[in-house]
């Protein structure tokens, strides 16, 4: 068997639970799921959806095929209970991107605060294969490294919530060369951390030994250089604090929002007033945690072919991007 572990550390309130959504429990399934997510993204520009479903297949199993990879997780060191938001003290855009945590309706329709972990909880995962093939481990690692550098998990993970960050991760050497898997070091500054996400991307898609061509439309969320773009964001600075960088982007994202027009609100999501229809938000907001108690703002930005949206919708969003943060660093992806 080889299997490699990762420290992580939540870096934004990490709301995640099972069936009961009044308790937080950190679950090896929905990190599967988020893994896989991520996965197709990587690879969905050069296969066709059965050819993605086959991938994923192979890698995390499905319901006729036992996973190659396992997942294991553990609480280290004493439990750190899941907390509920003080909302009196919640500042006006963390709450913007929180909001729907809070406890809300009556009667049936009553949902209590959901509750989270706090930042700076830490746990551990453990990625492992059986037999000596190693190809299959060092694909899931890339998943998991996309999770941890573009996204998030748990409620509101598109609006900041559940951003995560690797801490402390096992030499790979074992496993891999230096070029072989994305690498986990912190960056230093926003320019440190587009070059890292940069070649990240690379050598994620290096080990599914596939290219994203440029493809027009796509009807799921793929990272190809015409269907996805990547910013860095901050203002003059990276922020002093994950609150402070909470609170900057969640009131930049309210007004711009606020600016426009009802009807073309309904690209950042629906349901909205006047449109009851589900649509996840195309825009993945993170905060990512540089050296020195630095952080900054990761979007990303899925141009998908969807219902009663067009691809001259998705400039709205890359407008608000431009206005409200002109030193965003723009990621580069390649072909």
């Amino acid at each position: 068997m080889q299997e490699v572990t990762f420290d992580v550390q939540t870096i934004t309130p990490l709301f995640l639970a099972g069936a009961d959504q009044a308790t937080a429990e950190l679950r090896a399934p929905s990190f599967r799921g988020v893994m896989r997510y991520w996965l197709r993204a990587l690879v969905g520009g050069a296969k066709s959806l059965d050819e993605v479903a086959d991938v994923e297949d192979k890698i995390f199993g499905a319901t006729d095929r036992g996973s190659a990879v396992q997942m294991r997780m553990s609480l280290p060191g004493p439990r750190r209970e899941p907390e509920v938001l003080d909302w009196g003290r919640t500042r006006f855009g963390r709450r913007y991107l929180l909001w729907s945590m809070k406890e809300s309706g009556t009667g049936v329709n009553y949902k209590p605060d959901r509750r989270f972990f706090r930042p700076g909880t830490s746990f551990r995962i453990t990625l492992s294969t059986r037999g000596q093939d190693d190809t299959k481990l060092k694909q899931a690692i890339a998943a998991l490294w996309l999770l941890t550098h573009l996204g998030g998990i748990g409620s509101r993970s598109r609006r900041c919530a559940g951003s995560l960050a690797i801490e402390i991760f096992e030499d790979l050497t074992a496993i891999a060369s230096d070029q072989d898997v994305p690498s986990f070091s912190k960056p230093g500054n926003v320019e440190d951390l587009k070059k890292h996400l940069e070649e990240g991307i690379i050598r994620a898609r290096a080990l599914y030994t596939v290219s994203s061509p440029y493809i027009s439309q796509t009807l799921f969320d793929v990272l190809s250089p015409t269907t996805c773009s990547i910013w860095v964001l901050q203002k003059e600075r990276p922020w002093r604090s994950v609150e402070e960088a909470m609170e900057v982007i969640g009131a930049s994202l309210q007004s711009g929002r606020r600016a426009l027009p009802t009807r073309l609100r309904e690209i950042f999501g629906l349901p909205l007033a006047g449109n009851s229809k589900r649509r996840a938000s195309p825009l993945l907001l993170r905060v990512t945690k540089l050296q020195e108690e630095q952080y900054v703002g990761v979007a990303v930005l899925f141009k998908t072919k969807s219902e009663g949206v067009s691809m001259p919708d998705y400039a709205r969003i890359e407008s608000w991007i431009g206005k409200d943060f002109p030193k965003a660093l723009e990621v580069t992806l390649t072909v």
